[in-house]
């Protein structure tokens, strides 16, 4: 193969490897590192015009990735600003001459020319990239130590034309790909919005609430507990009767109370005979006068004992404190069953006082304090919520029935529904309403307080 042919050969294999570069970094490598192949340099950098005077440096020989701020890639483009290679040649081309022209350092001010030892080889020739409707796309600056020859700006022209085609048609093909990039950037930018949007709305502040299982209970009820130890012989009443004051509610088994209260009556009576006896002694014989006093003081001992016996045979039936409604569970539950001192059997309540007591879990736990506002929606009719008004939090929780640690919380209802406050033992739930915090720390306060119960943060 002649050296004629090879030349050709390669000419032909670079503008084939220009023009199937499937992307600009394949195209950049081909221009800046194979053109070698062809038009022998030290130094190759490929720019792209991005406006009048105004290059960008695309790729550089040998350098796999460009940094826009290194000293080198900043100086090359103050270079090619004041050369300004992009404008017409002062004297027109003739037919078939070469459009690539030398880079004298001498036309550059003196802090450029100063610098063009230090970063750029004695010979610089730009090779323009024309695309096929004139406009130029950029340029490529081919450096070395000897001068280019005619025959190696003739196939530096050459070649240059057909990576301007090349280069080209890559942009439109890659155009779609641009179009999607700056689709991407635009849904980034929405994104970004979008997302200071909710870095606004997670920053605003919002009145904190917690939800507890609520009921309505009654305002200051009078106890009615059992006033001794016995068996209930009989409920009076029924569950939610009214009752006036003084109405039998229920009574205890009397049986064994008023046997107590005959035996103590006979003890009282023997004790008594004694006392006359000892009485009756003591005149006859002066000695026996110390048994008087002991005969009189059990005698007291059994006066005590059948007052308390008749005392407790009156509370064996259990009247009514004051008017209102008899609240408790079921007549059986208490019929037959013995029952403490103390023990509670039920309530006697103004059915038109009422108030709303909450249980708390201790993990849905927020600040609270007497006065704020608090809805109860009862399960009877949801979409009509009672306004009331924060009474009492506990500060120790307790242990519910259910298994469930929680605060209990007492709350009253306010003056305008009072007249119309919801019945006994209706049940619902409660939204309380505590201090206002960031919309952020509402959503994620309990998954915090998770992680840091879990991992100790």
């Amino acid at each position: 193969m002649t050296e004629q042919t090879s030349v050709y050969a390669v000419l032909l294999q670079l503008e084939r490897e220009a023009r199937h570069a499937e992307s600009e970094d394949a195209f950049r490598f081909v221009v800046v590192n194979q053109t070698r192949r062809l038009v022998a340099f030290r130094q190759a950098v490929l720019v792209r015009l991005e406006g009048p005077g105004l290059f960008v440096v695309d790729a550089v020989s040998n350098v796999p990735v460009i940094d826009r701020e290194a000293p080198l890639v900043r100086w090359i483009a103050r270079v090619l600003a004041a050369l300004r290679p992009d404008l017409p040649p002062e004297t027109p081309l003739e037919p078939g001459q070469p459009a690539g022209r030398r880079l004298d350092p001498a036309a550059l001010p003196e802090a450029l020319r100063a610098d063009w030892a230090e970063w750029w080889l004695p010979e610089a020739l730009w090779q323009p990239l024309t695309a096929p409707d004139g406009r130029l796309l950029g340029g490529l600056v081919l450096l070395r130590e000897e001068p280019f020859k005619p025959a190696e700006r003739v196939l530096a022209d050459r070649l240059a034309d057909a990576y301007a085609h090349a280069w080209e048609a890559l942009r439109r093909r890659l155009g779609r790909r641009f179009a999607d990039a700056r689709t991407h950037r635009r849904r980034r930018w929405i994104m970004a919005a979008a997302a200071a949007v909710a870095v606004v709305v997670l920053a605003w502040p919002v009145r904190q609430s917690a939800l507890a299982p609520a009921e309505v209970v009654p305002r200051d009820p009078w106890m009615v507990a059992a006033p001794l130890e016995g068996v209930v012989e009989e409920v009076l009443v029924q569950p939610n009767q009214p009752v006036a004051l003084g109405d039998v509610l229920f009574r205890f088994e009397e049986a064994p109370l008023r046997a107590r209260r005959d035996v103590a009556a006979k003890q009282l009576a023997v004790a008594e005979a004694d006392l006359r006896l000892a009485q009756q002694g003591a005149f006859r014989d002066v000695t026996r006068k110390g048994e008087v006093a002991l005969k009189e003081a059990a005698v007291a001992l059994r006066q005590a004992e059948l007052a308390y016996a008749e005392e407790m045979l009156a509370r064996a039936v259990v009247t009514a404190p004051a008017a209102g409604v008899a609240v408790f569970a079921d007549r059986d539950h208490w019929t037959g069953r013995p029952v403490a001192v103390g023990e509670r059997v039920m309530v006697v309540a103004d059915p038109a006082r009422t108030e709303l007591r909450a249980w708390l879990p201790v993990s849905d736990a927020i600040g609270l304090e007497p006065g704020t506002d608090v809805r109860l929606f009862l399960a009877v009719d949801p979409l009509a919520p009672v306004a009331a008004v924060l009474r009492r939090a506990s500060y120790d929780a307790e242990m519910r029935p259910d298994g469930v640690l929680a605060y209990r919380i007492e709350a009253e209802f306010d003056g305008d529904t009072a007249a119309a406050a919801p019945r006994l033992g209706l049940q619902g739930t409660a939204k309380l309403y505590g201090e206002r915090a960031p919309l952020a720390f509402t959503l994620f306060r309990r998954p915090i307080a998770t992680v840091r119960q879990v991992l100790g943060l």
